[in-house]
């Protein structure tokens, strides 16, 4: 097995992680109950934002550490292999 595609997918989730953490969006102030709406519908987009990143990171991680559970296990399995003929 080839483990370079999960070695992309923890790469790639970690752009999509700092992406979503780091977004900004303006916030709306003003007095008219709308803006206030609008500006509390910001603030809780803005926590889902943050709480998807931490969960998007924290699977690339688990990504890349599984990856290179996988090679040394390979690597360890094929040490052990003899070959006889």
């Amino acid at each position: 097995m080839n483990t370079d595609g999960l070695r992309i997918a923890a790469a790639n989730s970690d752009v999509i992680a700092e992406e979503l953490a780091t977004a900004n969006f303006e916030g709306v102030s003003g007095a008219h109950p709308s803006q206030a709406g609008v500006a509390a519908v910001l603030a809780a987009t803005r926590l889902v934002r943050i709480r998807q990143s931490q969960r998007i990171g924290g699977q690339a991680d688990d990504l890349s550490a599984c990856s290179a559970c996988y090679d040394t296990t390979d690597s360890d399995g094929a040490a052990t292999l003899v070959v006889t003929v």
